[in-house]
This record gives C-alpha cells, sequence and structure tokens, in this order.
C-alpha cells in the first residue's frame, strides 16, 4: 500500500499551522508564551519573529493572575493589530490544567509544549547546564512560534469523570501495594517465616498454607486474631479455636495444630519489638482493608461510566477485564479527537526512535521507545496487551513470531500497535471480526 502523499515537511500538523498563519505578517502573530509553576507562573509576550511585545512578567495562580494575564494579552494584541494569537505552555504535572481550561474559554486556544522538547531547545542553544525561568519561557516561546506542540483538548463530561477515577485508582493501588509490603515487613519481625513469597523461596522453606498469603482466609484471619508466636506457642488447639470464634472466624482442630506446631519452629524474636509490631499491625490492617474498598468502589464506578461510552463494547472482548477497558478508554478520552487508531497510539510514545542517514537506513531497528507520549496511555495499553496476548490466538500468533527474532520488549511493542489497531476498529464498528469474545456475552 503506497504511502499517503506529504503536502508539509512536518507532517498535517505542520501544514495546519501553516494554514492557520498563512499571508498573516509576522509581527501580527502574537504568542504568548509560560512556564508554569506550582504557585506562580511565568509569561512572555512576543511575535513570530522573537520580538518581545511584553518583557518577562510573573502571575500568581488566583483569579487576579488570570485577569492580570488576559489584560496584558489585550494591550499587547491592541499594540501589534495582532490577527493570530497563540498560547503555549509545558504540561507541567497538573498545575497546569485550571490556567489552560480558562485561557481555553477566553477563547484562546492552548498549545501544549512537550518538557523534552523544551530541554532539547536549551541544548540547541548552547545552555545544555544553564536552566532558568527566563530560559524557559524563551524556550517555550521558540517553540511555539515555529508551530511544535499539541493542542490542548481537554476531556469533557463522562471522559473527565473516567480519567480522574482512573488515575486516582493507580495512585490508590500503589497505595495498596505499600501497605501490602509494610505489612509483610511487619510479619517478618513479628513472626519469621509466617510470609514465604516466591516459587524459589517456597522450594527451600515450606510455607504453612501453599495458597497465596493474600488469598488465604485463614492467614488473614490470623494476623488479626494472634500474630504473636510466643503467644501461639503457649496456646492449645482449643484455645487458638475458642480465640477465633471470639472474632467471629471458623477454625477446627487440624487447622488449629498446625498452626501452633508451626509456631513452635520458629526462631523467637525479640518479644519486646514483637510488642512495637503487634501494636502497629492492627493500624496498617485497618488502612489497608479501607483502601482496598475504596479501589473496589472506584472501580464499580469506572465500569458504570465505561458502559456509557463507544468503548463499552472493549469490556466484552476475552482477556479484557472491564477496569482494564475502563482504564485505557479513561487515557484515550473522546474518540471524536481522533481520526484513526495511528493517532492513538503516537500519542503513548510508543514510536521506536530513528538513527538513519546516508546508506545506513535501518528505520528505528535496535533503537530505544521514545516514550514521549501519554505515560497514562502507555501504561494502560502495555497493561492490556499483556492479558490480550494470552486470550487471543492472533496476538499471541503475531508475538510469538516477532520474539522469535527480537527481543521481547520489542515484539510486545508491535503487537500494541496492532491491538490498538483492531480494539480501535472493534470501537469504531461496535463489533469484533477479528478478536473472540467471551462466552457469556455470546449468549
Amino acid at each position: 500500500m503506497s504511502r499517503k502523499k506529504q503536502t508539509h515537511l512536518r507532517g498535517e500538523r505542520g501544514q495546519a499551522f501553516a494554514d492557520k498563519i498563512r499571508g498573516i505578517s509576522m509581527e501580527q502573530i502574537l504568542c504568548v508564551s509560560l512556564d508554569i509553576h506550582k504557585y506562580f507562573h511565568v509569561v512572555i509576550i512576543h511575535n513570530a519573529l522573537g520580538e518581545i511585545v511584553t518583557p518577562t512578567f510573573k502571575i500568581d495562580i488566583f483569579q487576579t493572575g488570570f485577569e492580570q494575564l488576559c489584560q496584558a494579552v489585550d494591550e499587547a494584541i491592541a499594540r501589534t493589530d495582532a490577527q493570530v494569537i497563540l498560547t503555549g505552555m509545558e504540561p507541567s504535572s497538573h498545575y497546569f490544567e485550571n490556567l489552560a481550561r480558562h485561557l481555553n474559554e477566553r477563547p484562546q486556544p492552548v498549545t501544549l509544549i512537550n518538557s523534552f522538547s523544551v530541554k532539547e531547545n536549551r541544548d540547541q542553544q548552547m545552555m545544555l547546564y544553564e536552566k532558568d525561568d527566563e530560559i524557559d519561557v524563551a524556550a517555550i516561546g521558540d517553540l511555539l512560534k515555529r508551530g511544535e506542540g499539541s493542542p490542548f483538548n481537554p476531556p469533557q463530561g463522562i471522559y473527565l469523570q473516567l480519567q480522574h477515577l482512573a488515575r486516582v485508582r493507580t495512585s490508590k493501588v500503589k497505595m495498596r501495594t505499600m501497605l501490602q509490603n509494610q505489612i509483610i515487613g511487619h510479619l517478618d519481625r513479628i513472626f519469621p517465616g509466617l510470609v514465604i513469597v516466591g516459587k524459589e523461596a517456597k522450594k527451600r522453606c515450606k510455607p504453612m498454607f501453599a495458597t497465596d498469603f493474600w488469598k488465604c482466609q485463614t492467614m488473614q484471619h490470623l494476623i488479626r486474631v494472634c500474630p504473636n508466636p510466643h503467644q501461639l506457642t503457649a496456646m492449645s488447639s482449643q484455645d487458638l479455636i475458642d480465640a477465633f470464634h471470639a472474632h467471629g472466624y471458623a477454625m477446627g482442630p487440624v487447622r488449629a495444630a498446625q498452626i501452633i506446631t508451626y509456631a513452635q519452629r520458629v526462631l523467637l524474636p525479640d518479644r519486646a519489638l514483637v510488642a512495637v509490631r503487634c501494636q502497629l499491625l492492627p493500624h496498617d490492617l485497618a488502612l489497608f482493608e479501607e483502601v482496598e474498598l475504596h479501589i473496589a468502589q472506584m472501580e464499580a464506578d469506572l465500569c458504570t461510566l465505561l458502559a456509557e461510552t463507544p468503548y463499552q463494547i472493549w469490556s466484552k472482548i476475552k482477556g479484557l477485564s472491564d477496569v482494564q477497558a475502563a482504564d485505557l478508554a479513561a487515557a484515550i478520552g473522546d474518540p471524536g479527537n481522533y481520526r484513526h487508531a495511528k493517532q492513538v497510539f503516537r500519542r503513548s510514545g510508543l514510536v521506536p526512535g530513528r538513527n538513519d542517514s546516508g546508506t545506513r537506513q535501518r528505520k528505528g531497528k535496535g533503537s530505544k521507545i521514545v516514550k514521549v507520549g501519554d505515560v497514562y496511555l502507555r501504561r494502560a495499553l502495555m497493561n492490556a496487551v499483556a492479558t490480550l496476548i494470552l486470550h487471543q490466538p492472533i496476538l499471541w500468533a503475531y508475538y510469538s513470531k516477532l520474539k522469535a527474532s527480537k527481543p521481547a520488549g520489542v515484539a510486545r511493542v508491535a503487537t500494541a500497535r496492532r491491538a490498538i489497531g483492531i480494539l480501535w476498529a472493534i470501537q469504531r464498528d461496535q463489533r469484533s471480526d477479528t478478536l473472540i469474545l467471551k462466552k457469556e456475552t455470546l449468549r
């Protein structure tokens, strides 16, 4: 298939910028460049020639700062008789979002300048080891007047809810993992050998129960009833049964004897240390349970929202859970913002770097992934592909073929590219002719 004819050196985005400024004097193209910070922002206003119209000034993050910025822009427009207004800023964490939204409503469309591009621009100016607010805002302005960056399209309505729920859920999952590690740290000191993690470790030391620690109901009850091996070794089976029953947990004589026997094998830790850790353990367990409940509620909310979008069909695909589908939908946003799947994949940053010149034309082979896109989209896509490969023969065959001659990471990224193309077509057509659906959806 022939490649689509390119009409501009920088492709469609470059052509759109050229059309926007065509026929307009460079002095009448006004650039408003902002370096975003947490508690203030640095602004410089200049024209497309790079000539400064309003010198660098700072605004605060409150209404007064926004009004100061608007007044400065309006005065600059009046002085220069500007016909085109370009506004650009770095997408610094979440600090840019509120100001960018208000500027979009003026209307004053905002362009987001990639932070890595700003760094590279400083390097081009021989400022590799020089960085301050004025240098940064000038670098942003230089990129803005050249048409670099991408338009700020904030999510609206249901996609706004999906995005924020998904991101908070991700942070809560990290919190849950941290708490799990902290709880295991307590137990390693209180009851050495109670938690044995990993296949190799389990080969060396036979655990009390074969079931995974976090899924073993008896173990979860034990660490809440009596995690102290000093106390367990002094108990009879009936004592332990009574202690479990007092908390409303089931316990039989065989399992009670097994626990006590295991505790008697332990090289008992210092009593004072055990006492301190046993005091801390219940607080972390309670916090862990609260985080678990919050995650479960957010996942239920995500699934409810997903059902109201075109992405809902993804939840019917075998190998893709409702939460994975919602996570991917939240990261992509409104499908109306894209014309084809290639744009989605490009935004993820999962694009190989290239270093081709002359007779050396490797087309990205052996180069690292650039990773300059949306980290949330990249993470959601790779997470989805990890399970889709296991359940979808067409993706597994493609991945296996690539893996035979390429590194696993390269094969996985290439499979992600193919997967997003298929998923996008399924979302667009609201049917799947390629991927297998879950059995319950076929009934």
